[in-house]
Parts: structure tokens; sequence; C-alpha cells
């Protein structure tokens, strides 16, 4: 006996295609919605069932090598010094860059900046100490030597990244940044941008230099120990004031700076 195939009834059919037709218009209302809310800024109350979440956003940054990571490196920027110790030092700053790299070093590139960097120091040897003052000069022939051929200079710093030492390599990096730093500021004329006239009445600090702080504990405790020394009872706190990058603000604190000594020797 053969079987009988069952055919849909017109009901069944008709079920089927309106739930077909409910999908399709739930899916159409919701593209509708979620346009909305990006082209309008007023929240759909009451349709929150049928909208997508919002999403979290985090910022980043890609360009990392632009950012300063330290107070030292921000510091170094902001002096206006000569054009070939600036070439010089951004050479060298890749490096504390690629320092960072934790799988296989790319000790070829560093030996590639720390060259350029060594032709530039010697080629450009005569601009670069005629931008110092002449009282200043015999100190910045001292700390020009000492980034060429001093223990932590230049030389030595190549010498470490053809021993592939990363560790001597981190410590004569900075050492030598730190050489460079003070030569810029023995070659920075003063500021490198022009202030705006309604400012000129107030107290401005065009240069940099340091304020040194002694504290002590009210209660008369004293202070913990640094690096397994002994507890004392005041510390000394240095705060760097940089009118390079801020010559209004740091000009007003070393007004405060000097009233306060005045107030307290007076």
């Amino acid at each position: 006996m053969q079987e009988l195939t069952k055919r849909p009834t017109a009901p069944s059919i008709l079920s089927t295609h309106l739930e077909s037709t409910v999908k399709q218009f739930q899916s159409l209302m919701a593209v509708i919605i979620i346009f909305t809310e990006i082209a309008s800024p007023i929240p759909l109350y009451g349709l929150q069932d049928l909208s997508i979440s919002p999403a979290e956003a985090v910022l980043y940054s890609p360009e990392t090598k632009t950012l300063p990571r330290t107070g030292e490196l921000a510091l170094r920027r902001a002096i206006p010094a000569n054009t070939n110790m600036k070439t010089i030092q951004d050479s060298l700053e890749d490096i504390s860059y690629l320092l960072r790299i934790p799988q296989r070093k790319p000790f070829g590139t560093m030996e590639g900046n720390v060259k350029k960097a060594l032709k530039i120091a010697t080629d450009e040897k005569a601009s670069i100490l005629a931008s110092i003052p002449a009282e200043l000069k015999e100190e910045g022939s001292v700390l020009y030597t000492s980034l060429v051929d001093g223990k932590g200079g230049l030389q030595k710093l190549l010498q470490y990244i053809k021993d592939k030492d990363s560790d001597k390599v981190s410590v004569c990096l900075a050492s030598t940044l730190d050489t460079i730093a003070q030569l810029e500021l023995l070659q920075a004329p003063g500021l490198s941008f022009l202030l705006p006239q309604q400012y000129l009445k107030y107290p401005r600090f065009t240069g940099r230099g340091i304020v040194e702080f002694t504290v002590e504990k009210v209660d008369g405790s004293a202070f913990s120990p640094e690096f397994a020394g002994e507890a004392k009872s005041t510390a000394k706190i240095q705060v760097v004031i940089d009118g390079f990058s801020a010559p209004l603000t740091a000009g007003n604190f070393a007004k405060l700076v000097r009233w306060l000594m005045g107030h307290m020797m007076g």
C-alpha cells in the first residue's frame, strides 16, 4: 500500500509565511533603530531590548616613541639646543625604544644609530662648541670629550652594542643621554618661542633651575632609611623648575619660593 504524501494545508502555509514576515520585520526594525541611535543624540527609551549594547573604548596611541615615558625624557626634549645635538639625541632615544622589545634585540639597528650619532658629533664638533657661550666653553669642552670618548660615552656604547650586552647598553645609554642634556643646557639660548604681549608683565623664568626643600615630620619621627642607610630626621626634595616648557608657571613658582625664603628668614 503506497504511503500518502502529507501536503501542507493552507493554514500552515499562511502561518509559516507570517513567521517569516515577522522575522524580516524585526530585523528591519533593528537596523532602523541602530542607524537612528547613531544619527540621533536622543536616547530611544523603551527600545533597549532591540538595540545593541554600547561599546567600551580605551585610548591607545601606537606611536609610543613620541610620548615621553619619564620625567627626564620630557625635560631633555624641552631644551632648545643646537640642531646637531638634537639629531644625536633623537638617534639615541630611538635605542631606548628598541631596548624595550622583549624578543630578539635589533642590535644592528642600534649600532647604526650610534654610528650616526658619533659621526655627527665628530664632524660637527666646531658647530656644537660654537653654540656654547664663551664663559662656559671650558665646561662644554669637558662634556664634549665625555660624550665622545668618556666612560659612558658613544665609543663605549658602541662597544657594548657590538658585545650584545643589553644591561650595559642600557646603563651607558642613560649616561650618554645625561651628558647630552648637560651640553644642551649650556647651548640653550632661552625660549624657543615668543610670549604673547599681555603676559610680559607677569613673572617668568626662561631657563631651568632646581629648588631643594628640606622637610621634617611634625611628630619628630625619622624618615625610612634609603638604600640600607640610617634613618634621618629630615629629608630633601628636589623640584626642577622648567622655564623652557612653562615659563610663566615656572616664574610664578620661583617668585613664591623667593617670597617664602624671605618670609622665613625675616
